[in-house]
This record gives C-alpha cells, sequence and structure tokens, in this order.
C-alpha cells in the first residue's frame, strides 16, 4: 500500500491487455444474450456489425499492447543506507 511507482498505468502493458478484454467481454455480452431471443434479420444483422467492431477494437488494442515495451524503475524496493546502524543503542537496559 505504500510503494510508490513512477510509471504511469497507461504505459503498462498489462493494463492496455487488460482494456482490451474488458472491451470484447463487455461488447459481446449483449450480443450473445439478444442474439438468439430475436427472430429479425436486420437486427441480426446490426448486432453482428457491433460484434465485429468490438472484435476488432479488440484485436488492435491487444496488438499494439504486445508491440510496446515497459520501462524498467530503478528500484524496485526501497533501499536502506549500508551504513544504518541498528545495534548501535539498545533501547531495554538491565
Amino acid at each position: 500500500m505504500n510503494y510508490n511507482t513512477t510509471v504511469p498505468i497507461i504505459e503498462s502493458i498489462s493494463f492496455w491487455i487488460c482494456v482490451g478484454l474488458f472491451i470484447y467481454f463487455s461488447g459481446n455480452f449483449f450480443f450473445l444474450l439478444f442474439l438468439s431471443s430475436s427472430d429479425n434479420q436486420d437486427f441480426k444483422n446490426q448486432i453482428q456489425l457491433v460484434y465485429i467492431t468490438v472484435t476488432i477494437t479488440k484485436n488492435i488494442i491487444l496488438s499494439l499492447s504486445f508491440l510496446g515495451t515497459e520501462k524498467k524503475e530503478e528500484d524496485e524496493f526501497p533501499r536502506f543506507p549500508a551504513e544504518l546502524n541498528l545495534d548501535s543503542t539498545i533501547p531495554f537496559k538491565n
């Protein structure tokens, strides 16, 4: 919880993979829901157009995320000074 990162989330590859999959699943939810409940061919064609658009958008986002590279952070974990002498003072004396 206290770890701060200097890299914005939109520069992360995993963020764009999640965005692509979120768009795909949320867009196709209604396609799969309404496809079997309607007999109207015009409605099916419109829903299929939405499916195609969502799928192409997902493929573009996933392709761009796989082509991207992430910056490596210099210090992944906080570093302690080398001269930190914790045994120099004893808090409890007998």
